[in-house]
């Protein structure tokens, strides 16, 4: 008895340099980005604390962590980085004590911004009442 060759194998293999070529060419295509690298945000909506901490710097100008918990922030180092790449800021940092909730003072760092800062963050926040 003869049996029939299996034709799947030849069929799978014109199959695989078909989608070798389509890969190439898929390739070769040039992708468009599709938003502006470095993008500014909006200022943002009202009573969020990402929205409490921007108004605190724009009023006072000054935040450390400590204070920054009345105002529902946990991580205050982190919202001020978001906030340094998303408006374009330079905040400038220094070490200072003070006293916790127990009364025991701890080491923490103030955030201070300069008049220049606070100018950005009113144009901001002017242009997005605006619209």
């Amino acid at each position: 008895m003869t049996q029939k060759l299996n034709t799947r194998f030849k069929t799978k293999a014109k199959a695989n340099s078909r989608s070798r070529k389509r890969r190439n060419k898929m390739n070769k295509i040039d992708k468009k980005p599709s938003r502006p690298p470095q993008a500014t945000r909006a200022y943002p909506r009202p009573g969020t604390k990402y929205f409490n901490i921007l108004e605190h710097f724009r009023l006072h100008g000054t935040l450390n962590k400590l204070e920054a918990q009345s105002l529902g922030e946990t991580c205050l180092s982190a919202t001020v980085a978001d906030m340094c790449s998303d408006f374009n800021l330079k905040v400038t940092r220094t070490f200072e004590k003070a006293k916790n909730i127990i009364g025991v003072y701890s080491r923490v760092i103030r955030y201070k911004l300069t008049k220049q800062d606070i100018i950005k963050l009113n144009a901001v926040k002017l242009r997005g009442s605006d619209e």
